[in-house]
């Protein structure tokens, strides 16, 4: 079923009505669901866009699961493209935006390039987005305090000094390099602590009174469960302090949580 959300289709070219109507027949009977939108291209009114969204999520949450469109061709030709994370097209580059789109000037065979190729997001692929914003928190997180390691850059002169000193006098700082290397044992052991701790989570979505819960945060089939009880005591704590804290926001030695109920807790 597709849920048009604001289309007016007396505002469509033809082309681009005719692919709208062909896929609404071909999904009345799916019962895969979609929310779709169409951006208009603001040069040529008779181009425009449909973004097809899995009705789960928010456009702020997940992008589009893909696009099709009435266009300008290679040759200046008027052709559908259609793009989704589920084509790859080898003949472009994987950087290109071509790489994961198809062209076609039949409508029929663009109703089937998008029919196999659109399809909702899997808990994996959800996981995988919040996963990264978490990663790069925590990457943040280990370098915030970086300067921990400006007293222990020190030039080859100022360490054969306090050698030498050492050697003649005892273990007695000399320089003001050494003095601040001492008292900044601490912070740079903090640190360093820091750097070894790998990012490495347990991802738990809260979505429909469902509990998706993905072990180690990189399998690729999750546990369902019912009831948030049924998770391990650890992780039902951890997701506690990251509520406290509030979403987008890394915990130390605690997990990150993405939103209001995607939450990626330490292993």
């Amino acid at each position: 079923m597709l849920n048009l959300i604001d289309i007016d289709k007396t505002q469509l070219s033809e082309p681009a009505v005719a692919f709208l109507n062909a896929m609404e027949l071909k999904h009345a009977i799916n019962p895969t669901t979609f929310d779709v939108k169409v951006v208009f291209n603001t040069g040529r009114p008779e181009f425009c866009q449909f973004r097809f969204f899995d009705p789960r999520f928010t456009e702020e949450e997940m992008p589009p699961v893909g696009v099709a469109e009435w266009t300008y061709g290679t040759r200046n030709d008027k052709e559908y493209k259609v793009a989704s994370r589920n084509i790859t097209n080898a003949r472009y580059g994987y950087w290109g935006s071509e790489n994961s789109a198809r062209r076609t000037k039949d409508v029929k065979k663009a109703i089937k390039i998008a029919i196999e190729s659109l399809a909702p997001y899997e808990w994996h692929e959800v996981s995988a987005k919040g996963r990264k914003n978490a990663e790069d928190s925590h990457r943040n997180w280990t370098h915030e305090n970086s300067e921990a390691l400006d007293p222990f850059r020190m030039t080859n002169d100022q360490i054969f000094e306090e050698i030498k000193h050492l050697v003649e006098q005892g273990v007695v700082f000399k320089t003001e390099a050494f003095k601040k290397a001492a008292a900044g044992i601490p912070a740079y052991e903090e640190y360093e602590g820091r750097l070894n701790k790998n990012a490495k989570f347990h991802t738990v979505i809260e979505r429909g009174g469902k509990i998706i819960y993905i072990r180690d945060g990189h399998a690729l089939e999750g546990e369902e469960f019912n009831a948030i009880d049924s998770l391990p005591e650890a992780t039902r704590n951890a997701m506690a302090l990251l509520k406290l804290v509030g979403g987008n926001k890394l915990l130390p030695e605690v997990g990150y949580m993405e939103g209001e109920n995607t939450y990626f807790i330490y292993v």
